[in-house]
């Protein structure tokens, strides 16, 4: 399944499900296939994300590439990146963010 993310004032950003339900879950989210944030709401669901973000262990010498057809592992930092941004956005422009199955 994959998830899409978008603001009321931002683009928006697809993940697939697994890793959007575990990025949900950070943020106080039920996990949901489907739901929104309200305006006043974003700014503590985004400060939730950064401090569980925080207390989860970097990977060390993270791969872009794939070497002998092995998956290269990816670390929920860099996945959280674009939802952090697009968050971080919703902030600054006082916007609602919501989510949906694609």
């Amino acid at each position: 399944m994959i998830i899409e993310f978008s603001g009321e004032t931002t683009g928006s950003v697809i993940m697939f499900g697994k890793v959007a339900k575990q990025l949900l879950k950070m943020m106080g989210q039920s996990g949901n296939d489907e739901g929104a944030i309200r305006a006043p709401d974003v700014p503590g669901a985004l400060e939730k994300l950064n401090a569980a973000l925080e207390s989860v262990p970097k990977v060390e010498n993270e791969q872009d590439t794939y070497e002998d057809d092995k998956d290269a592992e990816i670390s929920i930092h860099t996945r959280a990146t674009p939802l952090v941004d697009l968050l971080e956005e919703s902030v600054r422009e006082n916007g609602y963010v919501m989510w949906k199955p694609q």
